[in-house]
């Protein structure tokens, strides 16, 4: 089987997300992390936020317009406690701006939470490279 059979952890976190207006997309087996979460950005009114954007290739101006996602990447584990290694993937990508936010969501006493990772250099780094480091 190509992609990891569902644990009880990562469909009510499925759930929850896609309650919550988010499209989902769970990481084929051993690929950490385990599911990466996006959904357009809205404004306080809960419309979606458009940018309309202008740009020249060949001479003749093309306007488009494009939706910003906002994107989070989610851990899911029996007990809320990370690896060295995974805390090191976990600052590259929030270094890199990867994604807008890494949570970690766990159980306890059989609720769902979430926990924000975050560290004090949160703010992106300038990209040296096309391929992200989460892909090797």
């Amino acid at each position: 089987m190509l992609f990891n059979s569902k644990t009880k952890i990562q469909n009510k976190v499925l759930k929850h997300l896609e309650k919550n207006g988010f499209n989902c997309m769970l990481s084929p087996k051993n690929i950490f992390p385990t599911i990466v979460a996006w959904k357009p950005f809205e404004d306080v009114e809960g419309n979606p936020m458009l940018l309309k954007v202008q740009s020249t290739i060949d001479g003749v101006p093309k306007q488009k317009v494009l939706m910003p996602y906002f994107i989070s990447l989610i851990e899911c584990k029996k007990e809320k406690k990370l690896s060295q290694k995974e805390n090191n993937t976990i600052k590259k990508i929030l270094e890199e701006g990867r994604c807008n936010s890494f949570l970690v969501a766990h159980e306890e006493n059989k609720e769902l939470k979430f926990q924000e990772i975050e560290f004090k250099t949160n703010l992106p780094k300038e990209i040296k490279t096309k391929t992200p480091s989460y892909l090797g």
